[in-house]
């Protein structure tokens, strides 16, 4: 049996209102008296940084990796920032090393990571915001291109009943190597969004979607309430152009020094 090894960028197994073998949604509240849905991105949008490289950096210091593949997530991670990332591609390449890797492993060994590194990460106005949009009685999704097994946990201690993430295919309890199609990326988030909305008798077009991404701009485009944070510069510019409104979040680090507050512009 193959032991853990990893190559770009993995990540989980898809929480509470979860997506089941097949695609299908098993929501644990129903589908009953929602009202609207609310997107969150994970990176840079509810966490500081990029999951990918943070977990290959964790991975490289519990030996489960090397540092070429660290410093290939890194060049990867700033070709997505920029759009010039072949998404399929790399997460092919990044899930070979998978092949025959216990699912089980995978989930304890991110929920280490959770709780060792990501948990740090959260941003405190996100944390907010999460809460005030499950206090308006709205259904709070993380919609992420990582792996289900990464952003499991996450939702789980934002209290988030709702994982929209890559899947990876699994067979017998182990990874096959492969993904289930389409990827939660670009216009594979309209698919995964569209799907749980009708899951859950609600209309996406009302929906709002948190994220800091040019790459999200279909889903973005699609629903009611756009909100942009910690921007790239092209959809900080796009967002400025079409009147959307733009929140940067202060870092973890920096909230220590400043007042707590998030500086908003748009």
């Amino acid at each position: 049996m193959t032991s853990l090894k990893l190559g770009l960028k993995l990540g989980s197994s898809p929480g509470p209102a979860l997506i089941k073998e097949g695609g299908e949604f098993a929501s644990a509240k129903g589908a009953s008296k929602i009202k609207e849905l609310c997107f969150f991105d994970m990176d840079r949008t509810l966490i500081a940084g990029n999951s990918g490289v943070s977990f290959m950096r964790y991975s490289l210091r519990r030996k489960k990796t090397t540092r070429w593949k660290v410093f290939k997530s890194m060049l990867d991670y700033w070709r997505y920032r920029f759009d010039l990332l072949d998404m399929k591609k790399a997460y092919k390449d990044s899930l070979r090393p998978l092949i025959g890797v216990r699912e089980e492993e995978m989930v304890q060994f991110c929920r280490e990571w959770f709780e060792e590194v990501v948990r740090d990460l959260i941003y405190p106005e996100a944390r907010d915001l999460v809460r005030r949009h499950m206090e308006q009685g709205e259904s709070v999704a993380i919609i992420s291109n990582s792996t289900t097994y990464n952003v499991k946990p996450l939702a789980e201690h934002l209290g988030v009943p709702h994982v929209l993430a890559t899947q990876l295919e699994v067979h017998a309890g182990l990874f096959t190597g492969s993904y289930i199609e389409p990827l939660c990326f670009r216009h594979g988030k309209i698919f995964w969004a569209d799907r749980l909305a009708r899951q859950l008798g609600v209309d996406l077009e009302d929906s709002t979607f948190y994220t800091d991404s040019i790459t999200d701009l279909p889903l973005l485009e699609r629903v009611k309430y756009p909100r942009i944070v910690n921007a790239d510069p092209r959809l900080r510019a796009l967002a400025r152009k079409r009147g959307w409104p733009v929140q940067d979040f202060i870092g973890r680090d920096k909230l220590r020094q400043g007042d707590g507050q998030g500086r908003s512009d748009g």
